[in-house]
């Protein structure tokens, strides 16, 4: 095994010094590119939160064990996640279809993170 860490070693070591360049991992430049990964970013954290909601909301709804409170509790915030992700649907189709309405392109799909 030693033998391998000292062949692949010795293979760096006769290519000379290696030089490190450090770039970012964002690769958005312009502000439609930035402002699409902003929006990117603030859908993923959204569908996030809509899917914890969701577990959250059958947890308290299996451990209330028929309690009236706990059962509406728990129906809250079910729908308040159902209601969440319904927004977050929209707001996906609506980034898809203004910018073909308009002639432009989106480009929100492009960035590469």
């Amino acid at each position: 095994m030693f033998s391998l860490i000292e062949k692949v070693h010795a293979g760096y070591a006769t290519q000379g010094e290696a030089s490190t360049v450090l770039t970012s991992p964002i690769k958005a430049s312009t502000l439609p590119e930035i402002f699409g990964l902003v929006i990117n970013i603030i859908l993923g954290v959204g569908w996030a939160l809509v899917f914890v909601m969701l577990a959250l909301g059958f947890v308290q709804y299996v451990m209330s064990r028929g309690e009236k409170t706990a059962v509406e509790s728990a129906q809250k915030w079910l729908t308040y996640a159902v209601i969440g992700g319904v927004g977050l649907f929209f707001v996906i189709v609506l980034r898809s279809i203004i910018p073909a309405l308009v002639g432009a392109d989106a480009g929100f799909g492009n960035i590469a993170i």
